[in-house]
């Protein structure tokens, strides 16, 4: 037998309590449709749960229901622009409807703002809910319609919020200090292991993706600080500074290991790091016993002490260039304590060290994954307007709402057709379960408490669905539907066959949708995360070859965000490995070109050598071996070329040594040598017609 759990069934309460209080205050004030605000309250609870598996924190509440709030309003507004000027013009508003949500479904695509984007997209479909609402039951109401969805919506959102804020309320951002603790222990175990032993590459990749989850937990919970509490306001903007500083981490974390690598294979190799390692170790396991203990003064590793005579050029560059990454982990594990200890002690005086101004972000849009989802949904809009104006389909209407409703919710699921298939059945059984609600149930009642009690039990068994991810959107889809359908208004007028219509018309809507899916296919998963990692070839490829080098903090948020999709895609292991390489190559580069002063007449040949590896990498489709093993050697080139020029800073002579390694790892090939091999599987077989190579 299934155990619900006790926060399953706070859950509940809380939903239906928010419902009855919906459904109370809008039959009390005679609002337009009274299920409208009973969707209002279900969309704002449950869709969260979807995501969350459990009750959601109370910021994600809020920041859906504002977001859900002015969405609402904007596109009740657009509704109404497009009746009072295509009202009587069918095929016109089909062309100004379909763009308009096009172009609300091109920005959610790529507005990396979650709450940006939930405005936009509730501002698109909602204008077709006004608009086709008023068009299936007479235009002249489109005023009644629009203040309706707006004020019931609001209405909805504020029973809501008030139950949830009321009711046992779960703040996340309490969790933010925990979350910052395990990522910077997480961090400093790592660094650690990378000191004590070399280890597997499969391993090095296993701990990347834990300790990017980490991060990742850190992130998700401070954005909920803006919402949630106004003890942690003052530390916003150090906790967007941090959150790009993390990404330095991660990628210093990982150079720190290719250049622990090399100095190793150095015959004295060893008694240089065990001189790092006295000064470096004492810190990182006080930071990973106790990341929130008190912030010590900025350790700042010595100097490595060497006869310049005595010492290989080799290793001493290999040595300082294990220094500055292992101090540029330190000092960044530093920087998270400090803003750690802040948190739980806001009056200390390590608040006043903190950093005050935010960095910029930069994202990477996918335009042409935004463009053809407009491009589908634009279609199948227009399509299906076609055959409801043709046919004179009363209630195909709904259908139309249902399609623009769907597609715009899952546009950015992996498998959009997958997700709507199981919206499907939640319809098909909430429009058996609404009829047996409306012409069995409802007409025996009398009164409110027992109309309650109806409504009740229904969204009880759907809130109870919801956090389960098999029946989540069977769930969801039964409560859309069955709101919809519902006249709360009209409660006892036996009409069959406008519900059979309706109801008819609610499923062919989500098989419009599953259908514009499956049938005009996007991109897979698979060619998409090909498309990011090739866009990280450009970054480095432009990277080389421009003149004027970009904010770092631009670099680090890009790998981010394409981090981020990596795994929201369902990138393997090796995927994000081989994008830090890469990430970590462009940083070396970076660095490279900003010490270019330090290398005095060298300067000019350096910044044309790396003008022409940038050509090469943007010249070719594949990157294979043969091609890195050139670079790496005319790398070691000029590593050897510099070991001899009097004067230069061993800082540069190291960075030029990283670049040669990193470059002999050869970073990308791996999967793109797989990529050729499923090529090669799939090419015409000998004998057959094909492409001369």
């Amino acid at each position: 037998m299934l155990r619900i759990p006790a926060d399953h069934w706070l859950l509940a309460l809380r939903t239906v309590l928010a419902a009855w209080l919906a459904l109370f205050l809008s039959m009390r004030l005679d609002l337009y449709q009274p299920a409208w605000a009973i969707m209002a309250v279900m969309i704002v609870t449950l869709q969260p749960v979807m995501f969350t598996g459990g009750t959601p924190p109370i910021g994600i509440i809020i920041g859906r229901s504002m977001a859900r709030l002015f969405g609402t309003l904007f596109g009740s507004i657009v509704g109404l622009v497009l009746i009072v000027m295509f009202g009587q013009q069918p095929m016109l508003y089909l062309l100004f409807a379909g763009a308009w949500l096009a172009f609300c479904l091109y920005w959610v695509m790529l507005e990396q703002d979650e709450h940006i984007g939930y405005v936009m997209m509730l501002s698109g479909y909602t204008s077709t809910l006004v608009s086709l609402t008023a068009i299936g039951t007479g235009v002249e109401d489109i005023w009644s319609v629009a203040q309706g969805r707006f004020s019931e919506t609001a209405l909805g959102i504020g029973c809501a919020l008030l139950v949830h804020v009321a009711i046992a309320p779960r703040f996340g951002s309490r969790a933010l200090p925990g979350a910052l603790s395990e990522f910077l222990s997480k961090a400093a175990t790592e660094t650690l292991a990378t000191l004590d032993a070399p280890r597997s590459r499969e391993m090095r990749d296993t701990q990347l993706k834990m300790l990017l989850q980490r991060y990742q937990q850190f992130e998700k919970l401070r954005g909920l600080t803006r919402l949630e509490t106004r003890r942690l306001s003052h530390f916003i903007p150090a906790l967007d500074r941090f959150a790009s500083d993390s990404l330095a981490l991660l990628t210093a974390v990982r150079e720190l290991e290719t250049a622990l690598d090399y100095l190793r294979e150095c015959d004295d190799g060893e008694r240089w790091l065990d001189a790092l390692k006295r000064q470096a170790i004492p810190l990182l396991q006080a930071i990973e016993a106790a990341p929130d203990g008190k912030p010590s003064r900025r350790l700042v590793l010595n100097d490595l002490d060497w006869d310049e005579e005595t010492v290989e050029p080799r290793t001493r560059a290999r040595a300082e260039l294990v220094r500055q990454r292992l101090g540029e982990v330190l000092g960044l594990l530093q920087h998270g304590r400090r803003l750690r200890n802040a948190l739980e002690d806001p009056a200390s005086a390590k608040v006043k060290t903190l950093p005050w101004s935010r960095r910029s972000r930069t994202t990477h849009n996918e335009h042409f994954v935004a463009r053809y989802n407009a491009f589908r949904l634009f279609i199948a809009f227009e399509l299906l307007g076609q055959f409801w104006i043709h046919s004179g389909w009363h209630s195909g209407y709904l259908a139309m709402m249902l399609l623009g409703v769907f597609t715009m919710l899952f546009a950015k699921a992996p498998d959009p057709a997958a997700v709507v298939y199981q919206f499907l059945w939640g319809s098909i059984a909430a429009v058996i379960l609404g009829g047996i609600l409306l012409f069995l149930v409802l007409p025996v009642i009398n009164g409110f408490p027992l109309l309650a009690i109806a409504i009740g039990i229904p969204i009880a068994i759907g809130t109870l669905m919801t956090p389960y991810p098999r029946w989540s959107l069977v769930g969801m889809a039964g409560a859309i539907t069955m709101m919809t359908l519902l006249n709360l208004h009209s409660t006892y007028t036996f009409s069959p066959t406008s519900y059979v219509n309706g109801g008819l018309a609610s499923i062919i809507g989500t098989l419009a949708s599953m259908f514009t899916y499956s049938l005009l296919r996007q991109r897979s998963p698979k060619d998409r995360i090909n498309t990011l990692m090739s866009s990280y070839w450009r970054g480095l490829g432009r990277l080389l070859g421009e003149r004027s080098l970009p904010n770092r903090a631009r670099l680090e948020s890009r790998l981010y965000d394409r981090l981020g999709r990596l795994i929201a895609l369902g990138g393997s292991d090796k995927a994000l490995r081989e994008a830090v390489d890469l990430h970590a190559m462009a940083l070396c580069v970076w660095r490279i070109r900003r010490l270019r002063d330090a290398v005095g007449p060298l300067h000019a040949d350096i910044e044309a050598w790396l003008a022409q590896v940038g050509g090469q990498l943007t010249d070719r489709r594949q990157h294979d071996p043969a091609m890195w093993q050139t670079l790496a050697d005319e790398a070691q080139t000029w590593l050897e070329r510099l070991y001899h020029e009097a004067r230069l800073p061993i800082a540069t002579i190291g960075e030029f040594a990283m670049l040669k390694h990193l470059m002999r790892d050869a970073p990308g090939v791996e999967l793109e040598t797989r990529g050729q091999e499923t090529q090669a599987t799939s090419a015409p077989a000998a004998g057959e017609p094909g492409h001369a190579g």
